[in-house]
């Protein structure tokens, strides 16, 4: 177990408040050798009982392909029990599922015993750390190198608590009634919308109880960022992502909070069948959110990492209960949008990308 992860397992740790007494669930989906046996060591330190689900994305799909759909079924039965009884959850993320030449039904029967664990989880109201786990992999998939995501990670992880909740209050605390939020990306796309006083959250990688009463129960590791969910049919306008999943120089059109129309250099096609794949209402805004790492400059193709760079713009679509909103949706996916200019009921707060104030 080298330094990083030994620091990682114990930030995780802290971030969830582990307390005498907890069940903490570990939901190891990376598969870093060590890690979830380091978090699993801090836990039961801390007096708290770890329990740990092993499914990195690997494994998962090796499982789905060879096992039959009646065994299948009986994958979440148990696992339900488990949910019930966990009061906190560390999850470690790493990637995407594969499902390429998985049985369809396969992933039909799996896909509901994991909508059901969702629903226990959101109904619970759980408070969850995700942790960006680097990994082989997930190095290759950004064409990069596992020391040097570590690098990157481990740097982004220096922010301190003080450090980034001071950054946090003065950005969040000056827009704290505010109203209208207008959002600028691209070259000349707009999209507004309105909080009608919903609450500014913040994510500094602790989990603590005035957290959990504003409906701040999922923090990031690494973290730094501010975000809020928005009036649900309130979005109108256009709306330009950099990179959304495979999809390339995308533009989203908003008419009554919902997108009504994806346009993209290269897969359109695509990312619409992503989102139809999904209930509920996966068109409408989650969140939008603004990154305060003062560590992170740099963007690397990881969603989780790079909506945490200083002065970085993410946006969420999908499920938002969870975070005091009215949207539902089995779908909750975030992108990150460089060089974003956002103005809150007339004010400036982000400009090219650069934090104001």
């Amino acid at each position: 177990m080298n330094d990083f992860l030994t620091y990682l397992a114990w930030r995780a740790v802290q971030g969830i408040r582990a307390e005498p007494g907890d069940m903490v669930l570990v939901l190891d989906h990376a598969g870093r050798a060590g890690l979830a046996q380091e978090i699993a060591l801090q836990l039961d330190v801390a007096g708290a009982t770890p329990l740990i689900d092993h499914a990195p994305p690997d494994y998962v799909a090796s499982m789905l392909t060879h096992a039959r759909p009646d065994a299948l079924q009986h994958f979440a039965r148990h696992r339900a029990t488990w949910w019930q009884q966990a009061d906190k959850i560390i999850a470690l993320s790493a990637g995407t599922l594969d499902l390429t030449g998985v049985p369809k039904a396969n992933i039909e029967v799996w896909s509901r015993g994991q909508e059901m664990l969702t629903a226990i989880e959101e109904s619970r109201r759980l408070p969850n750390i995700v942790v960006a786990v680097p990994t082989l992999a997930k190095a290759q998939a950004i064409n990069t190198t596992l020391a040097e995501l570590d690098a990157h990670v481990e740097l982004a992880m220096r922010a301190t608590l003080w450090d980034l909740q001071a950054r946090i209050e003065r950005v969040s605390m000056a827009d704290a009634n505010a109203e209208t939020l207008m959002l600028r990306t691209g070259d000349h796309h707009e999209l507004r919308m309105r909080r009608a006083g919903r609450v500014w959250m913040s994510d500094d990688g602790y989990i603590d109880p005035a957290d959990i009463a504003k409906g701040a129960i999922v923090s990031n590791l690494p973290a730094g960022s501010i975000y809020t969910t928005v009036i649900e049919d309130s979005a109108e306008g256009e709306l330009f992502v950099p990179v959304a999943g495979n999809a390339r120089d995308v533009v989203f059109y908003f008419q009554q909070g919902r997108v009504t129309r994806i346009e993209a250099a290269s897969g359109a096609d695509e990312l619409n069948a992503y989102f139809d794949a999904h209930e509920g209402e996966p068109r409408r805004i989650s969140h939008i959110g603004m990154g305060l790492n003062p560590y992170l400059h740099k963007r690397i193709g990881w969603t989780i990492v790079d909506e945490h760079i200083i002065g970085a713009l993410f946006i969420a679509f999908g499920e938002n209960r969870y975070m005091g909103g009215q949207n539902i949706s089995n779908l909750n996916e975030d992108y990150a949008v460089e060089n974003a200019t956002l103005i809150v009921d007339g004010r400036t707060v982000l400009l090219s990308g650069q934090v104001v104030g």
